[in-house]
């Protein structure tokens, strides 16, 4: 079994998935992947190439990987994943987000929502991924008719004199107004000085991200709506390509320069919101989307509601479009497709993790709402690989 070497970056939000993909791909190659942190010195490359004799590399280039001097690799076939294409040198291959895409993505999602005012909040340190994000949501905007306003602060998230410039800035932009965030780290940020000035999210300001990095979107107040980067896809690219490269290495392809968009958009609390407003309604969906898959009932998510069950269930539709019960459903349809892709798991397994009793319920409730059986759903996106 040969071996690649995969030089993971200190990024927390996208590098599990990435890895996933990678490793997915490799499994069809039969390659062994072998993870390596930390940032390689020009010194470390010979002795690690010695010890571990690789076909290939993959560097995941997040924070100070952006950084990494391609020579250090020498003649070693490489793909370099999520660097800006600008800083390698014209015979690198690479497989960067389309960053400008997901801007877009952002703009049409919030102009959804009907606020007639729109702004952005980029990272506060210079990076390309959050000036391309900011060009495509103005750009977007700018096509509907819109202008977008921009916050100027630069430092740290964790700077004090950065957050009070952020604060001091939401309070005077004009109401309602929604936000389009450079990540989910700027996001919470953004949420927490609203907070502060007690303005109503998403009445007030709405407020997207980027990643749906959970330990963050799942545990901010409200939750947070944010666009999801198709990493998986991006691994699978970048090994694909290494691939390409190993068998075609006389060829004139090289080098191949390819992007990944977003793959969904996952709502939450900070941006849910309709022309009818209704607070229990909103609270029941964020009930639903909490707990579908531990099995909830509709008669659970009804706890959310002060009125009647026939009267909530009126007021759910209304609203939402779909009954409870669709919404529970739905959810669950949505966790089991991504076990499904994602992962190796059984179908017992995804069964439990999706709220069923046995496998066999969840095969019949799979097949009528997809029209075709869980395991011949995976295998469909197995061979798209």
């Amino acid at each position: 079994m040969n071996t690649i070497l995969y030089f993971q970056s200190p990024s927390k939000t996208s590098a599990p998935d990435k890895l996933v993909g990678v490793r997915r791909y490799a499994a069809i190659a039969n390659w062994h992947v072998q993870v390596l942190e930390g940032i390689p010195s020009p010194k470390s490359i010979p002795e690690l190439r010695a010890f571990w004799n690789p076909i290939g590399a993959i560097i995941e280039c997040g924070g100070g990987y952006q950084e990494i001097p391609p020579a250090i690799f020498a003649e070693m076939p490489c793909v370099y994943l999520d660097r800006n294409p600008l800083t390698l040198p014209p015979n690198a291959s690479c497989v960067s987000h389309d960053s400008v895409a997901t801007g877009r993505l952002a703009a049409k999602e919030l102009l959804i929502i009907g606020h007639p005012n729109f702004a952005y909040v980029p990272y506060p340190q210079p990076r390309f991924w959050s000036d391309d994000r900011g060009q495509g949501f103005q750009e977007a905007l700018k096509l509907n008719g819109k202008e977008c306003m921009i916050f100027p602060g630069k430092g740290s998230l964790q700077s004090i004199s950065w957050q009070k410039s952020l604060r001091k800035w939401l309070d005077a932009l004009p109401k309602p107004c929604a936000i389009f965030a450079a990540n989910d780290s700027v996001a919470a940020e953004v949420l927490t000085a609203v907070a502060q000035l007690n303005f109503v999210v998403p009445k007030d300001l709405a407020v997207c991200g980027v990643d749906n990095f959970m330990p963050i979107c799942e545990h901010t107040t409200p939750t947070l709506t944010s666009i999801q980067p198709d990493f998986l896809l991006a691994g699978e690219l970048a090994a694909h390509t290494l691939d390409d490269i190993l068998q075609h290495r006389e060829s004139k392809l090289f080098p191949v320069r390819l992007t990944f968009g977003p793959a969904n958009i996952i709502r939450r609390a900070s941006t849910r919101t309709s022309t009818h407003y209704d607070p229990e309604v909103t609270a029941a969906i964020e009930l639903i989307r909490r707990r579908a898959c531990e099995g909830i009932s509709s008669a659970d998510a009804l706890t959310a509601f002060k009125c009647s069950r026939r009267m909530a269930e009126i007021r759910f539709r209304k609203i939402v479009g779909h009954s409870i019960l669709d919404e529970i459903q739905s959810v669950r349809l949505e966790k089991a497709k991504s076990l499904l892709a994602g992962s190796k798991l059984d179908m017992s397994a995804i069964a439990n993790f999706c709220g069923f009793s046995d496998a066999k319920s969840f095969w019949k409730f799979f097949r009528q709402k997809t029209g075709v059986p869980p395991s011949e759903w995976r295998n469909d996106q197995i061979s798209r690989i």
